[in-house]
C-alpha cells in the first residue's frame, strides 16, 4: 500500500484539476484507511474460490454509493482504494516488488519515511488534515473503529520528522510515476461516477 503522504499528494493534484465540495473532507478520506487494521480498512477480501485477493470496491459502492456523489469524505476514501490498486499494479507488477523476503516491508516503509520530505515539498503539501468533532457519528465508522488520534499524531511526524539515508527500493522517480498514474486513474473513475459509466472492476484488479 502506498504511503499516506503519497495519497495526500495525489489528492492535492486532484484538487487542482477538479472542483470538490469540501477539500478538508476529501483529504481526511484520502488518508483515513491507513489508520486501523489495513486488511479491514481496505476491505480486503478473497475471490476466485479464495485463490486471489482484492479490495472490495463493490461493497464500498453498495454501502456508500449515494454518499460518493454527495460527501467528499467517502469519495476520498474510495479513491484511496483505487490509488492503492494502481500502486499494486506498479510496484508488484512493473517493478516486481517481493514483500516476502525478510525485512523487505520494513525497508520499504523506511523508503517512505525518507521520501516524505521530498514529496511534501514537490507537491506543496500542508499538514492541514482536520477531524470533525462529531466524527464518531460518521457512517464510515461502520467499516472500522478508526484511530483518528493516531492519524493526527502520525501526520505531525510525517511533516516534521525527516529521516536521512539511502533509498532501498522505492525511489523518488517511482513515487512521481505512481502519483501521476494514480491521478489519471482517479480522474477516469470520477468521470465514471459522475456519468454512470463503467467503474473499476475489483475482480480484474485481484492479485495472488
Amino acid at each position: 500500500m502506498a504511503s499516506s503522504i503519497a495519497h495526500l499528494a495525489i489528492t492535492n493534484e486532484l484538487l487542482k484539476l477538479r472542483s470538490f465540495a469540501s477539500a478538508d473532507r476529501l483529504k481526511l478520506g484520502a488518508v483515513l484507511a491507513d489508520f486501523g487494521n489495513r486488511r479491514d480498512t481496505h476491505l480486503q477480501t478473497r475471490v476466485q474460490n479464495g485463490e486471489k485477493r482484492t479490495y472490495d470496491l463493490n461493497r464500498f459502492r453498495a454501502e456508500f454509493g449515494k454518499k460518493l456523489l454527495e460527501d467528499d469524505l467517502y469519495l476520498g476514501y474510495y479513491l484511496h482504494l483505487v490509488q492503492d490498486i494502481v500502486y499494486r499494479r506498479l510496484i508488484y507488477g512493473k517493478y516486481a516488488w517481493n514483500p516476502t523476503l525478510e525485512g523487505n516491508i520494513k525497508r520499504l516503509h523506511r523508503d517512505y519515511s525518507i521520501l516524505n520530505g521530498a514529496i511534501i515539498e514537490k507537491y506543496g503539501l500542508k499538514n492541514d488534515i482536520a477531524v470533525p468533532k462529531d466524527f464518531e457519528s460518521e457512517e464510515i465508522n461502520r467499516l472500522y473503529a478508526f484511530d483518528t488520534d493516531l492519524l493526527l499524531e502520525s501526520m505531525g511526524e510525517f511533516f516534521n520528522k525527516r529521516e536521512e539515508g539511502e533509498i532501498f527500493f522505492f525511489t523518488e522517480a517511482m513515487a512521481d510515476e505512481f502519483i501521476l498514474e494514480a491521478v489519471k486513474t482517479c480522474l477516469k473513475e470520477l468521470d465514471a461516477l459522475e456519468s454512470g459509466g463503467v467503474l473499476m472492476d475489483m475482480f480484474e484488479c485481484a492479485w495472488s
